[in-house]
């Protein structure tokens, strides 16, 4: 009993890990759902609004069809408009698979603990009667 105890405690703690990671890749998709909406919109010597935070907007011209994107932490890449977007798209694309293997494992550790709680019910029902008899 006490094995199906700390197992239970230990995929408790495993779906809050796959939870928490499940929460990031979606602000992570959210914020590259923005960058993609703002790039399809940005028009060479236009005037536009770059959003720079929450709420927070620069007006800009933009004078080239060149975009920066981060590679590694401190190196970017120069690339097309066009090229950053098929390229966030594709980012978008693997976060996506991510999370959907995120929540197919929390699914399977679901049923796991349903069942674990299950038995130790039956378990602890058992002991009882057993103390009554």
């Amino acid at each position: 009993m006490n094995e199906k105890i700390l197992a239970l405690e230990m995929y408790s703690k495993q779906i809050e890990a796959i939870q928490k990671e499940i929460a990031s890749v979606r602000v992570l998709k959210n914020e590259i759902n923005k960058a993609i909406e703002t790039l399809s919109n940005v028009k060479v010597d236009e005037e536009t609004l770059i959003p720079v935070g929450p709420g927070v907007y620069l007006k800009a011209k933009v004078i080239d069809d060149k975009a920066l994107l981060g590679v590694k932490s401190d190196i970017y890449i120069e690339r097309s408009l066009s090229e950053s977007i098929e390229d966030l798209k594709k980012s978008y694309e693997e976060l996506d698979n991510v999370e959907k293997e995120g929540l197919k494992r929390l699914n399977e550790l679901s049923k796991v603990i349903a069942e674990l709680k299950e038995e130790l019910q039956k378990e602890a029902e058992k002991m009882e009667k057993e103390k009554k008899d």
